[in-house]
């Protein structure tokens, strides 16, 4: 298992820098390979994302939404780990945002996947934070 964020997510969707890597974890999820995990923000920021990065309209948007949903990863709320999240995000100085990602791989035990090198950055010390480009099946 791991959790997945949205810098990941939007590669899916987007042609970026390291969207390679994050189709690999994608295509390893829909082998049936590992499972995902996400705080319940994610289709929120990946949505936005797209929208304000891209400027998608609203068909584009309404059908990668269809899509996240297909894609059944699993969703936890914050009050799931929301004593973590608020930790880490003052210990760290990361957005609450981030910060809902690495407490949800903290609680979970699971490794956690970004593509946000100035997260990477600040939670250096947390092994369990990797870059996509280090996603191995």
């Amino acid at each position: 298992m791991a959790v997945v964020d949205a810098s990941v997510v939007i590669k899916w969707f987007a042609k970026e820098n390291y969207s390679e890597e994050a189709n690999r974890l994608k295509r390893a999820y829909a082998d049936g390979l590992i499972d995902l995990n996400a705080p319940c923000i994610l289709p929120f920021e990946v949505i936005n994302g797209l929208k304000y990065t891209y400027s998608l309209g609203e068909v584009e948007l309404l059908s990668i939404s269809k899509i996240l949903e297909d894609f059944q990863i699993n969703y936890y709320n914050y009050y799931d780990f929301y004593e973590e999240l608020v930790s880490l995000s003052l210990k760290y100085g990361i957005t609450i945002y981030d910060s809902a990602y690495v407490a949800l791989g903290k609680v979970l035990n699971d490794e956690v996947y970004t593509a946000d090198e100035k997260l990477l950055r600040k939670v250096k010390d947390l092994s369990f934070v990797k870059h996509i480009k280090d996603f191995r099946v």
